[in-house]
């Protein structure tokens, strides 16, 4: 389970203030915890897809169900519709176009699917289940979302290799893409041997392809500067903001660099440090060793940095006190492309990383 993570200068600020007699501000804890829970889903810890389900949620492309009790559920083993799975699709790459798109009897305007669905038609990546028919309440089955999956990224990924022969999959439309997905690794299989390409795909299977997917988008690779610079801008204005005692800056600074679960976890920073300043406590930083910077990983849409070697001193001066410290600012950062080509944050942890594979194939 994630940690509940917040920006790197507030981070570190709380390595100091947990020891004082300061009492943070509450006035929009509850509202900002309610947000924050959504992107911690209950159920899927122990799932051997856990990887990519947090990270679709960290991200912004997959929203969970919310109970009575303010907890969220992903629900990974339910069987995923064909405009869920249309959404998800067109929401994780980002697709856009402004052309018309088919024609579906069943696919009225104004509903939630509609958007996603004109987008994928009129971009060739979805057929209907008749030339009138889409069928979004229909469940999706894995041989449909591997043929989805093939068309949307067919102009992105390299579909190399030796194909998978699977025992189970007939001579029917979905076959060549099955075997172009197996190629590339984006299947593996239910079994060594059998695809099961009738049977319902879940919402933790189709979010894996789709996640195996991205990985494999190399063809727009983003420069190394232009992600290191979001993470590098973004400590350097929080830094300022907080020297200056300008903390009502920290929100607006957040909201230009984070988005996603990094935003949401960030909700407070300004509040408890203004109540920090109410009670008379100042707090001042100081880059004494700049961070070095290890792409980790990155696609077209999607980064990993991890950052070694920065150190801060951290000044706190209050009612009767002075402490100093300097600590380390080893961090790792989860980026996004935007819809605007910008890049953000949506994730970051102070600790190393810990990478695990799943443990089943698809």
């Amino acid at each position: 389970m994630k940690a509940f993570t917040r920006s790197l200068i507030v981070f570190l600020a709380a390595v100091l203030l947990l020891a004082l007699p300061f009492q943070a501000s509450k006035a929009s804890a509850a509202s900002a915890e309610d947000t924050l829970y959504a992107y911690i889903p209950m159920d899927i810890d122990e799932h051997w897809a856990y990887e990519a389900l947090d990270n679709f949620v960290s991200a912004d492309l997959l929203k969970g169900y919310t109970d009575s009790y303010g907890d969220t559920y992903l629900k990974p083993d339910l069987s995923i519709s064909r405009a869920e799975f249309v959404s998800i699709l067109v929401r994780a790459l980002g697709l856009a176009t402004e052309e018309a798109g088919k024609s579906f009897a069943d696919v009225p305007a104004g509903k939630w699917y509609s958007e996603p669905i004109r987008i994928a038609s009129s971009l060739g990546v979805v057929n209907g289940l008749t030339d009138t028919t889409f069928g979004p309440d229909e469940l999706v089955k894995r041989g449909e979302i591997a043929t989805m999956v093939v068309r949307a990224f067919e102009s992105s990924v390299k579909f190399e290799g030796e194909a998978k022969s699977f025992s189970d999959v007939p001579d029917y439309f979905a076959t060549p893409f099955i075997a172009k997905a197996s190629q590339a690794g984006i299947v593996r299989g239910a079994t060594a041997t059998t695809f099961k390409p009738y049977a319902n795909a879940t919402r933790a299977e189709a979010v894996v392809m789709i996640q195996r997917a991205l990985d494999l988008q190399k063809s727009d690779l983003p420069e190394d500067a232009v992600l290191t610079a979001v993470i590098s801008e973004e400590n350097a204005k929080e830094t300022e903001a907080v020297n200056a005692e300008e903390y009502g800056k920290l929100g607006e600074i957040q909201a230009q660099y984070y988005t996603g679960y990094q935003l949401a976890a960030s909700f407070w920073d300004g509040e408890d440090l203004a109540a920090m300043k109410e009670q008379g406590y100042k707090m001042a930083f100081e880059l004494t060793a700049p961070a070095s910077y290890e792409v980790v990983s990155k696609s077209n849409r999607f980064a990993v940095i991890h950052t070694t070697g920065g150190k801060i001193n951290m000044k706190l001066e209050g009612p009767d006190m002075t402490h100093t410290e300097v600590i380390p600012t080893d961090a790792t950062y989860y980026l996004k492309k935007m819809p605007d080509n910008s890049w953000k944050i949506y994730y970051m942890y102070e600790d190393d990383p810990e990478y695990s594979e799943d443990e089943f194939g698809l």
